[in-house]
This record gives C-alpha cells, structure tokens and sequence, in this order.
C-alpha cells in the first residue's frame, strides 16, 4: 500500500509540473503574440480594438487653444471630426464642444426629449437610425480590415 501511495505521489507531482510548464509556455506565447501585435500595428489600430473610444489628440493638443492654433477655424476641425468620426449627431461647432470631441473621441451622444416621437421605435427617427447604423457598418468594416490586416501580418512573418 505504501508503494502505491508513493507512485501516487509522484505522478500527481509530475502532473504538476507539466500544468505549471504548460500555463508558463502558453503565458510565454501570449506575451510574445501581444508583443508582435504593438510592434507591427499602429497604436491607432491597437486603440480601435480596445472597448472604448480613444482620443484623437494627446491631451494636451484637446484644449480650445490648442485646437484654435491647430485647425484656425471651428468649421476645419468640425470637418476633420467628421471625416474621422463620421456625421456628426448635431452640427454645434463651440471650441469648448469640439475640444471634448477630440479628448472623448467620440461624438456625444445626442439628448432625448422625453415626449414620446414614434411608437414602437421608443421615439428614435429614421434618419437617426439609418445614421447610425452608417456609422455602426463603417466602424465594423474598419476594425474588420485592421484585424485582417493584423492577421496577414503575423502570418506572414511566420517562418
């Protein structure tokens, strides 16, 4: 019986070192993967992927006068927004609001009225619908070819 226990032992020891060179193999690939993925991808492709929305500045060139040196006319960086962002939701062209825009980026999310607009629809337009669905299709049609791109890459770079 003590024979037993002992083989016992050792094979639930050897166990335990295969998990443990198993878990750290795997630990050492994924950080060689993620690794290869910063060097390879711009951070704006890096960022896109994360769950939430990135500025499209540093801090420090979101501020009114930043912007105002930056692009002279609230219309020229309204534009660039729009060309980055997509539609804006409202046309509101403030320093103050474009600078939060460039710190968020993202556009804010327009106010509802609280009066009921159509029902069934929980009060939301077509045109309100059909622009974000545009921007929903461009936003996925985006990520879809950085991952892609992402993928040829490693890929390709396989020996």
């Amino acid at each position: 019986m003590g024979e037993l226990s002992d083989r016992f032992g050792e094979l639930m020891a050897r166990m335990a070192k295969g998990d443990a060179d198993l878990f750290r193999t795997v630990g050492d690939q994924n950080a060689a993967i993620r690794q290869l993925v910063e060097e390879m991808a711009p951070a704006a492709a890096i960022g896109a992927l994360s769950e939430s929305p990135q500025p499209l500045l540093p801090k420090d060139q979101c501020h009114p006068a930043a912007l105002k040196a930056r692009f002279r006319t609230a219309a020229a960086a309204h534009a660039h927004l729009e060309a980055a962002l997509g539609p804006a939701p409202t046309k509101k062209k403030t320093w103050d609001h474009l600078s939060s825009v460039f710190a968020n980026g993202a556009w804010p999310a327009p106010a509802r009225s609280l009066s009921v607009a159509g029902a069934g629809r929980g009060g939301v337009s077509e045109e309100a619908l059909a622009q974000t669905e545009a921007r929903l299709l461009r936003r996925i049609d985006q990520l879809e070819e950085r991952v892609i791109g992402l993928i040829e890459k490693l890929l390709s770079a396989k020996p």
